[in-house]
């Protein structure tokens, strides 16, 4: 049975992912931490803070403007939660995950994100890499 606080989280991931959807500025400022840090496991390549984070999305919105997530499944256990999902970039639909640390406050400390970043804006060696920190 999920605590209280993984059943927050749980619906937490589900409004994040509404404004990955619809708001991304606002997904910035209300999900994530000011000292967050975001990661795309695939290339290490990280973000750190929310201006860092803003700066990314908007690149990525920038490249496809009408870029969409589909929830297909969420797992909690404790502050982190996984959660699958269909990611929708114009024509091209691919399979993600993200892994999502949150702290008391329920703000996203940690985004462990695995899935394809078409913009190449998190890609190092792509003509749109924006991502200068390591994780």
């Amino acid at each position: 049975m999920p605590t209280e606080r993984e059943l927050r989280n749980i619906e937490l991931v589900k409004r994040w992912a509404d404004t990955w959807n619809n708001a991304v500025d606002r997904m910035v400022d209300e999900f994530y931490a000011p000292d967050c840090v975001t990661v795309n496991m695939r290339t290490g390549a990280a973000t750190r803070g929310r201006e860092q984070l803003r700066h990314l999305e908007h690149a990525m919105l920038a490249f496809e403007g009408t870029r969409r997530m589909e929830l297909t499944r969420i797992v909690a256990m404790g502050d982190v939660v996984a959660a699958q999902m269909d990611a929708i970039w114009g024509p091209q639909r691919s399979k993600a995950c993200v892994f999502l640390t949150f702290n008391d406050d329920g703000q996203i400390v940690l985004d462990n994100s695995y899935g394809e970043d078409p913009s190449g804006a998190s890609t190092p060696g792509s003509d749109s890499f924006i991502v200068h920190a390591s994780a």
